[in-house]
């Protein structure tokens, strides 16, 4: 049985109200913006996604200021950890694999059908009626995978999360579409379990997400 755990900070910006100046720093603005200030939030909108190895606790040294952080394992302790941060208008959002206890053996040859959930979340300059700016905005589903192991292929699709991975012993790595977004895909396979992580960026967020399917 899968356990997912989240923790949640908002950080509130200080500062006054500028939406009757003429010229608006985006640092110094309180509360829901004005368009205007919308305009200017977006315009100095930084947005970084990476991998990162987590600490001990699931946290990443590597980040900014915190504003929601979790991880998700199974009971054998295999899963990945992800944080988003925020300063001012510069968005981090890092995730990076936990110490896998046991993926089970490589097979040489033959297929695998292996099923699970995965999970990804999104921050950065708003998106009509789906998120404000600076909201994260988490996503969930199932998935179903086939695994290869003459070939190193790991592959699936639902829709929202597409995977296309290869492997090199146990090592993953490929590509990852997320409502179409290309993001780079890393992780680690055995005979019994894979664990992937991925994380990209466009124009508008930063996302990072991951899965742990089985047998």
């Amino acid at each position: 049985m899968a356990r997912f755990c989240i923790l949640a900070g908002i950080t509130i910006l200080a500062g006054c109200d500028n939406s009757t100046s003429t010229e608006i720093d985006p640092l110094q603005i309180n509360g829901d913006p004005t368009p205007e200030q919308l305009v200017a939030l977006e315009a100095a909108t930084t947005l970084r996604a990476a991998f990162a190895t987590p600490n001990p606790d699931g946290t990443f040294s590597d980040s900014l200021t915190t504003i929601v952080k979790g991880s998700y394992r199974d009971d054998a302790g295999n899963g990945y950890a992800f944080e988003l941060g925020r300063d001012g208008t510069a968005f981090s959002a890092l995730v990076g694999l936990l110490p896998e206890t046991d993926l089970g053996t490589m097979p040489e040859t033959g297929i695998a059908t292996m099923r699970g959930e995965y999970r990804f979340i999104e921050i950065g300059k708003s998106d009509g009626d789906v998120r404000d700016f600076g909201e994260p905005v988490a996503t969930s589903g199932r998935l179903t995978l086939r695994a290869d192991f003459e070939f190193g292929t790991l592959q699936g699709r639902d829709g929202t999360l597409n995977i296309d991975g290869v492997f090199n012993g146990q090592t993953l790595s490929g590509a990852a579409y997320v409502n179409a977004r290309a993001a780079e895909l890393s992780g680690r396979i055995g005979g019994e379990h894979a664990v992937g992580i991925f994380s990209g960026t466009d124009d508008a967020s930063a996302f990072v997400g991951g899965f742990l399917v089985d047998r």
